[in-house]
């Protein structure tokens, strides 16, 4: 498996830290309230909230709990994005009474394309600055606005066409009760885009996707076993893959039967760390339900962002996942992710092996 080692970017001054945030959180943002989780000199988490959603009492103080729950000795540097700038200096000093004794919390405001700092201080925010160059060169992305994020999970417009040929792919499939035959069927369509042997090329691009494939993995999503399989086949080496793959099937698919491809893709976001493309992909699958009165399949996503959890914790959640989960999934996944040990002979004697200590894994961040 890889390791994915957080860049290291140096931050000095306000002004780098509005060239930042766009990288952190994936856009550029508006009405927006956006708070950087400090712990030794790293940025552990980024959040960001709407705020229409933080402005109403305890709505702003909540997202603060349930942030310094998980990250206690923690410090803070919190952004109001508002053209209102009473509003927005009072959303800040109310997130700074509410920080836990001890935390040293800085605030600032953003104004167009300008920053302010309590002392009075202000600048222009510089979209190509130094910080923003090794922000781009260490692979981080800051799209235009969140729209262009939401396009990622746009489907097309329904018509009959599309219809018969989910009607078509249906056939295909095994029955729904057939759970060996579902498990089969989805690991051998995810592996033409997704190869279980990461060090090999994929046999296909999700980019030219055929819309038969499309729509069986849709439709093998809405089913529990495919679902799971789908989810547990996602580890943080090929994740991006993943992302890649649900994504192509979201827009190759009509609306009422993207949920469960919409929820995957942001699980495949998630376990990449890009929380901005999660967070919509979230969104757009729970609108997607309410939508079609279905029930709805993100909640393992919801509550993984709702609770700030690091995307390198889940290893951890996967591991419980594949224990828990029907045997035939966990049978065609662990094969190919658990390591094979050959010519090994056993002991003759002596005492049992000590087994190692497992860490934690360390909590993702931004080195600063």
């Amino acid at each position: 498996m890889t390791t994915h080692e957080p860049p290291r970017l140096r931050i000095s001054s306000p002004g780098d830290v509005a060239q930042l945030v766009p990288y952190l959180i994936g856009f550029v943002p508006q009405d927006s309230l956006v708070l950087l989780v400090t712990r030794q000199g790293r940025v552990e988490v980024t959040a960001r909230a709407d705020i229409a959603d933080v402005q109403p009492t305890g709505q702003a103080e909540h997202l603060i709990d349930r942030i310094w729950g998980r990250f206690p000795d923690a410090d803070a540097f919190m952004v109001a994005y508002t053209d209102n700038r009473a509003h927005g200096w009072d959303l800040v000093e109310r997130c700074r009474r509410h920080l836990p004794n001890g935390t040293e919390g800085h605030a600032m405001l953003v104004t167009g394309d300008t920053w302010h700092t309590e002392d009075g201080a202000s600048g222009e925010v510089d979209r190509f600055g130094a910080v923003a160059a090794q922000a781009t060169l260490a692979g981080m992305v800051a799209t235009r606005s969140r729209t262009d994020l939401e396009a990622t999970f746009t489907s097309p417009q329904h018509s009959e066409e599309l219809e018969h040929a989910v009607e078509v792919a249906a056939v295909k499939l095994p029955d729904v009760a057939d759970t060996a035959g579902v498990v089969k069927r989805t690991r051998t369509l995810i592996a033409r885009y997704v190869p279980h042997d990461h060090s090999a090329p994929a046999d296909h691009s999700p980019s030219r996707m055929p819309t038969d494939d499309a729509a069986q993995l849709a439709l093998l999503g809405l089913n529990g076993a495919g679902r799971d399989t789908a989810l547990l086949s996602i580890t943080r080496a090929d994740a991006e893959q993943h992302l890649e793959l649900w994504s192509a099937v979201v827009r190759s698919v009509p609306d009422s039967y993207a949920e469960a491809a919409t929820y995957l893709a942001g699980m495949a976001a998630w376990v990449t760390g890009d929380g901005a493309v999660a967070n919509v992909a979230l969104s757009r699958s729970l609108a997607i339900a309410e939508q079609t009165g279905a029930q709805a399949l993100a909640g393992l996503l919801d509550g993984l962002i709702d609770q700030v959890v690091p995307p390198p914790a889940w290893e951890q959640v996967r591991d419980q996942a594949l224990s828990l989960t029907r045997p035939e999934v966990r049978q065609a996944i662990q094969p190919a992710t658990t390591p094979r040990w050959e010519n090994v002979p056993p002991p003759t004697s002596g005492p049992a092996p000590v087994r190692p200590h497992r860490t934690q894994p360390p909590a993702a961040g931004i080195g600063i």
